[in-house]
């Protein structure tokens, strides 16, 4: 059995939830599709979801709801009519939903956001005559946004026991009492994930815009090569270092089962894609990425026998969260430490110094900005020789020079630092040196 999960833009417009209707017929293993709120239809549009936040904060207000909402309820009941539905059903479900956002006491800014993909999910269902399955109540949401393991269990049972075939709403579930609790943006991969797991399916499909994963940013890099196949430990390494390649929250419940990912494109449902798996043969393509991000600040500080210490890095890092600072990368020498964050607007540079030069009275302390930090990412990376030298030499034939480099606290990841102002140059370079 296979479990599809299709985005916003798969769903922006009846026309659009045609080609997924012809999609899962296609193959009569998917029999549980998990959908987004309808997406933009075009650059001028604005998002379902963003529009139900709108409602939310003008009902919390006071505010009438009548113009935001009213675009909502225009939006569903157009691809409710282009698909031939009969509109009461949905249009019972606007009012619903109008007279709960407007009551404002029993309605939550996470109760508003969902309703997107729980009228799209309705709709769907509508269409294909399948079931649809609420996920209130079902997935069990803690919280600090964890799943509670008891999701798969009750999530599990209601989807065993559907003949037909089900459409799940993504994005959100409840808490142990009861409420509408929604992940993160980009959460109905997630809820993806989880259908996977409750229901032991053999593949999860992402349904999307593009047709897989690239080895680059294409807006950097023209015409980056497309990834095959990726580990669920490449993916998580990735998208440390910048890249939008899949939701890794979502990683977590199909890595735990051993269930593939395969990112496929609605528009062009013939190309490969890249699928996402526990293992792969590295030999075939060593380096799968590289991406980065840039306005990081670099902390450096130098004590004698700084390694004699073992609390001196603690009494950095608890000032530093004091401060609300997590350093992402760090490194670490004898008599010396790096320490890379991104500063806020409110970053407090000299009160920072200051504390820790009183503190801990370092012979030496420098802060420096703008830094850009740049990752490659391939299980081959170890293995594969002469791979880092090739990118330092592309890097330093650029004129480009390297503020930091470190490898080993990742044997699948080398990260590299510039400056900002050579990011994209140096993006370039390294993409060429690994591709």
């Amino acid at each position: 059995m296979i479990v599809s999960k299709f985005g916003g833009s798969s769903l922006a417009a009846s026309a659009q939830i045609k080609k997924v209707t012809k999609i899962i017929a296609s193959d009569e293993r998917r029999k549980i599709v998990v959908v987004s709120a309808p997406g933009k239809r075009n650059n001028d549009d604005i998002k379902i979801t963003d529009m139900l936040y709108t409602c939310h904060t003008e009902a919390a207000a006071g505010k009438s709801i009548d113009a935001s909402f009213g675009s909502i309820r225009e939006r569903y009941l157009t691809i409710a009519k282009d698909l031939g539905l009969n509109l009461d059903h949905i249009g019972g479900e606007l009012d619903l939903i109008e007279a709960n956002i407007l009551q404002g006491c029993s309605s939550t800014a996470d109760y508003a956001a969902s309703r997107g993909e729980y009228l799209c999910a309705i709709l769907l269902a509508d269409y294909m005559g399948w079931d649809f399955i609420d996920t209130e109540g079902l997935i069990v949401i803690a919280d600090d946004g964890s799943v509670d393991p008891v999701t798969f269990e009750l999530l599990g049972e209601k989807l065993a026991a559907s003949e037909k075939g089900c459409v799940v709403p993504g994005f959100y579930g409840s808490t142990k009492e009861g409420v509408i609790k929604t992940f993160t943006r980009g959460g109905s991969d997630i809820t993806g994930a989880i259908a996977s797991r409750a229901s032991g399916a053999e593949l999860y499909e992402n349904w999307t815009d593009v047709s897989g994963i690239l080895m680059a940013d294409p807006r950097i890099v023209t015409d980056p090569k497309p990834i095959r196949e990726l580990t669920y430990e490449e993916v998580r390494e990735l998208a440390s270092i910048g890249a939008a390649v899949f939701h890794e929250e979502a990683i977590a419940p199909v890595r735990e089962s051993g269930i593939p990912i395969q990112i496929k494109n609605t528009n062009r449902p013939q190309d490969e894609g890249t699928r996402i798996l526990s293992h792969r043969d590295d030999r075939l393509q060593p380096m799968i990425g590289v991406s980065g991000k840039k306005g990081y600040t670099r902390l450096y500080v130098k004590k004698l026998f700084l390694q004699k210490d073992p609390n001196f890095i603690i009494k950095i890092s608890t000032i530093l969260r004091v401060y609300g600072i997590n350093p992402e990368f760090s490194s670490i020498g004898f008599d010396s430490i790096s320490l890379f964050f991104k500063a806020g607007e409110n970053f407090r540079q000299e009160e920072i110094l200051t504390r820790i030069l009183t503190e801990l009275k370092p012979d030496e302390m420098s802060s420096d900005t703008r830094i850009a930090m740049i990752g490659i990412v391939g299980e081959g990376l170890y293995d594969t020789k002469g791979i880092i030298a090739r990118v330092s030499t592309a890097i330093s034939e650029s004129g480009i020079s390297a503020r930091y480099l470190n490898y080993g606290g990742s044997l699948i990841t080398c990260i590299i630092g510039v400056d900002d102002a050579d990011y994209l140059k140096a993006l370039e370079a390294i993409y060429s040196a690994i591709s």
